[in-house]
């Protein structure tokens, strides 16, 4: 089968509509590569985002290989994150299976409204109860955190503007709890100034975000 190759710049989100009715949502600044088969479907993700609507097909599963990890499923909807060298898989609608590629380890199975990360070289991944919809509200135009790192907050942004966007470590441990509206970046950096100690230094090559000196 032919494989199709799929990108989106910084700040460029793409619907993928699949052949058996199955729909992609590609956040920006990602890239997959889709195979149809006659007895599987496959896809394989590097640094990307991108939610799934899998069109219901027992005799050919949906096999989506992302890092370390592979995760199967036969119709669902779920929402897959892959960052530096972490996966968040992100269940809203049926059962996903994920397994470590390599090793010998039981699949993990994943009801609806379950999360599993798995970071590169770790051999146990976590698997946590969530309210799902945050992790595709992506799609809509908006970001939802609860108690997350300003670095993970900077990764998501890095795809939704085109300008780049880097955190010093120690700002990077900030965290931040709330919705972030993506209209505009000047405006979101400044609305998230509002609640955390950071300052924004903008250049040419773009913008660095540090802690903010106390004062005195």
């Amino acid at each position: 089968p032919k494989v199709q190759v799929y990108e989106t710049a910084p700040g460029e989100t793409r619907l993928i509509a699949l052949d058996d009715g199955t729909r992609i949502n590609l956040n920006g600044a990602s890239h997959i590569e889709v195979k149809m088969g006659r007895r599987m479907r496959q896809v394989e993700m590097a640094q990307a985002e991108a939610s799934f609507d899998v069109a219901h097909d027992a005799a050919r599963p949906f096999i989506v290989t992302v890092g370390e990890d592979t995760v199967r499923v036969v119709g669902t909807e779920f929402n897959i994150r892959r960052d530096q060298a972490q996966t968040t898989v992100t269940v809203r609608r049926g059962l996903v299976e994920v397994k470590p590629t390599k090793g010998p380890e039981a699949p993990v199975r994943l009801p609806a409204g379950t999360a599993y990360e798995h970071a590169d070289g770790r051999a146990q991944p976590t698997v946590a109860k969530v309210a799902p919809d945050a992790a595709f509200a992506w799609a809509t135009g908006r970001l939802v955190y609860d108690d997350q790192p300003l670095s993970k907050v900077v990764a998501d942004l890095g795809r939704r503007f085109r300008t780049p966007i880097t955190v010093d470590d120690p700002a990077g441990r900030l965290r931040f709890t709330g919705v972030l509206v993506l209209d505009d970046e000047a405006k979101v950096l400044s609305r998230l100034e509002s609640f955390l100690s950071f300052t924004a230094h903008r250049s040419g090559t773009g913008i660095r975000l540090t802690l903010k000196a106390k004062a005195g």
